[in-house]
């Protein structure tokens, strides 16, 4: 059971993963079942696929590398400082890490960064940059910045790796529910967990319509991803607020739409 279950992440070949990000530990399940965790060296927010077998790692300063057998977090770039953290990322199609940063004293002091040979700002004024993915041609960028309860889409201009118009594609009431981590199946709809409500919710990119619920035995769902042999199997990861019984554990659906495999970080880092 994690206190805070975080960034599932599928890795074709090997199984699931996902954070215990308070706990400090690295969770996995591989092709057979079978569950494995890792103690962490540095408190660590986010997983995604990285050079080699390593894992790119964004920590609660900025980004690093980790090693899935040993733990260890190396630090390589310093983004953010308390009471600013790092929280949620993706990858683009073209191997380009992003990554946005949380404050959560109310103020909009939150922004999205860029990793590519170099940290650039492309969005501020957020107050918890959340859940983010693309959509499957890789033109639009789905944003979540929790605390303003909005999911928006931006034009997202995958050659240049920047950011034009936005829409915004769902506001959500706070006393619904806060949007949290997102994934993108291979239809283009999204993926929604949805803190406090217990759900994940299915949205139309367009309409931002709720066009599917999927309950989960916890409170507070934090992420979700697809897996499964044919990544047909909807990942959730959740919270443990002690409200519920099911809260930190992992929950698996099976759900007649496929995800998407997500990239791998190729864009390099910072001279350290």
């Amino acid at each position: 059971m994690a206190e805070l279950g975080e960034s599932p992440l599928w890795i074709e070949g090997a199984g699931l993963c996902w954070l215990d990000v308070p706990g400090q530990r690295l969770h996995s399940l591989d092709l057979h079942g079978r569950h494995h965790e890792v103690a962490l060296s540095a408190r660590t927010t986010a997983v995604e696929l990285g050079p080699g077998s390593d894992l790119l790692a964004v920590t609660t300063t900025g980004f690093g590398r980790l090693d899935p057998r040993s733990g260890q977090v190396e630090q390589l770039t310093e983004v953010v400082s308390p009471p600013v953290s790092m929280n949620d990322g993706g990858i683009d199609a073209r191997g380009r890490a992003w990554a946005g940063s949380a404050v959560r004293d109310g103020s909009r002091r939150g922004a999205l960064y860029r990793l590519d040979g170099e940290v650039s700002t492309h969005l501020e004024n957020l107050s918890m940059s959340n859940g983010l993915d693309w959509s499957p041609a890789g033109d639009e960028l789905y944003h979540v910045d929790s605390t303003a309860g909005t999911v928006t889409a931006w034009e997202f201009r995958l050659d240049a790796g920047e950011l034009g118009a936005s829409r915004l594609v769902r506001r959500i009431p706070p006393e619904t529910g806060l949007p949290d981590g997102l994934t993108v199946d291979e239809n283009g709809d999204i993926w929604l967990a949805v803190w406090g409500a217990g759900q994940v919710w299915r949205l139309d990119p367009v309409t931002g319509e709720t066009t599917a619920v999927v309950q989960v035995p916890a409170s507070c769902p934090t992420s979700c991803a697809f897996g499964g042999r044919d990544l047909s199997t909807l990942c959730v990861t959740t919270a443990n607020r002690g409200d519920t019984a099911g809260g930190g554990l992992l929950y698996a659906v099976d759900l007649p739409v496929r995800g998407l495999l997500p990239h791998r970080f190729s864009g390099g880092f910072p001279c350290v």
